[in-house]
C-alpha cells in the first residue's frame, strides 16, 4: 500500500515531500492497496516532518473514513474486533466488526485476509500489519491496537508509537526504527511515518534509487526520503529520492553539491533522531 501524499510545500527554502508510505498490496488508512496488504494504512497523510527552521510544511488531508465501529475503543460485540477495510476504491476508508478467529499477539506471525475482508488471525487486541505475499497468502506480524483516545492515543509497549491515519480508520502501535540503520525485516524499510511523527517499518514498494523521481516515501529504496524538487539538483519529477545522512559523521557522506541538512528543526528532534540528516542542497 502506498501512503499517498502530495509533496510538502516549500515555504522559504526547504521542502521535503511528505511521501505516502506504500504498503504493498493492501492499503490502509490513506494508503492505496497495491501489493500485499499491510495493516497499515496511511493514505498518506499526515504531517510532514519538521525540518530546518524557517520552513513550513503543509500536510495532506487524510482520507475521510466511514466508520461503523471505533478501532480505539473496540466497541464491537464480544468475540469480534474493529478493523479497517476497503469499502470501495483502493484505500482503507472504513471500519467494521469481524470475528476474532486467532490468538496471535505482539510480534507473532499472522495471516491477513486482504483489504476487502480486513480480517486476520491475530487476537482481539491486535491487528495483522505489513503483510507480504508468501506462497499465495498474505503473511504479516501482529501489532496492538492503540488505546486512549483518537486525540491522545496510547501505546503500552516501550519503543512503539501509535500510527493514526485516514481519519482514524487505522490506529495501530508500531515499533519506531532508525533510518540510518535500517533494521527492518526483509521487504520493509524504515520510512518517515507522518501520522505518528516518527520513523516506522513500512513495506518497500517502488525500489527507486537515490536521485530518481518518486511520489511516495516508500517508492524509494530504504535509506531514502522522497524530497521536493527545490532541494535537489536535476530532479525531473515533482520529487526525487534523497539519501539520509548522519550530521555527526566526519567526513559527511553526502556528495557534491549536497550538504547533510538536519531532518528536524533545531531543538525538536526526538532523542533517537538527533543526528539524522538528509543529503540536499545547502540552505
Amino acid at each position: 500500500m502506498r501512503i499517498q501524499s502530495t509533496l510538502v510545500v516549500l515555504s522559504m527554502t526547504l521542502a521535503l515531500a511528505c511521501a505516502k508510505e506504500e504498503q504493498s498490496s493492501e492499503g490502509a488508512s490513506g494508503e492505496s492497496t497495491e501489493t500485499s496488504g499491510d495493516g497499515d494504512g496511511d493514505s498518506v497523510t499526515t504531517d510532514s516532518p519538521p525540518t530546518t527552521a524557517g520552513t513550513t510544511f503543509v500536510p495532506d488531508n487524510d482520507v475521510q473514513g466511514i466508520a461503523s465501529c471505533d478501532p480505539i475503543s473496540q466497541d464491537c460485540p464480544e468475540g469480534e474486533k474493529c478493523v479497517a477495510y476497503v469499502s470501495g476504491g483502493d484505500t482503507w476508508d472504513a471500519n467494521r466488526c469481524v470475528m476474532v478467529t486467532g490468538t496471535g499477539t505482539f510480534g507473532d506471525s499472522c495471516v491477513y485476509d486482504g483489504a476487502v475482508e480486513g480480517s486476520d488471525d491475530c487476537d482481539g487486541d491486535h491487528v495483522c500489519w505489513n503483510a507480504l505475499e508468501v506462497d499465495g497468502q498474505l503473511i504479516g506480524t501482529c501489532f496492538p491496537f492503540c488505546t486512549g483516545t483518537i486525540d491522545s492515543p496510547v501505546c503500552d509497549d516501550p519503543g512503539t508509537t501509535c500510527r493514526v491515519v485516514n481519519d482514524g480508520v487505522i490506529t495501530v502501535c508500531l515499533p519506531d526504527c532508525d533510518p540510518l540503520i535500517q533494521e527492518c525485516d526483509e521487504g520493509l524499510g524504515c520510512y518517515w511515518s507522518g501520522g505518528s511523527g516518527t520513523f516506522q517499518c513500512i513495506i518497500t514498494a517502488g525500489g527507486i534509487p537515490t536521485g530518481e523521481p518518486c511520489g511516495y516515501n516508500n517508492d524509494c529504496n530504504p535509506g531514502n526520503f522522497c524530497a521536493a524538487t527545490d532541494v535537489l539538483e536535476g530532479c525531473e519529477g515533482s520529487g526525487c529520492c534523497a539519501s539520509f545522512c548522519d550530521t555527526s559523521e566526519d567526513p559527511i557522506s553526502c556528495t557534491d553539491p549536497y550538504d547533510c541538512v538536519s531532518f528536524f528543526e533545531e531543538g525538536t528532534a526526538p532523542p533517537m533522531y538527533e543526528s539524522l540528516g538528509l543529503c540536499i542542497l545547502p540552505l
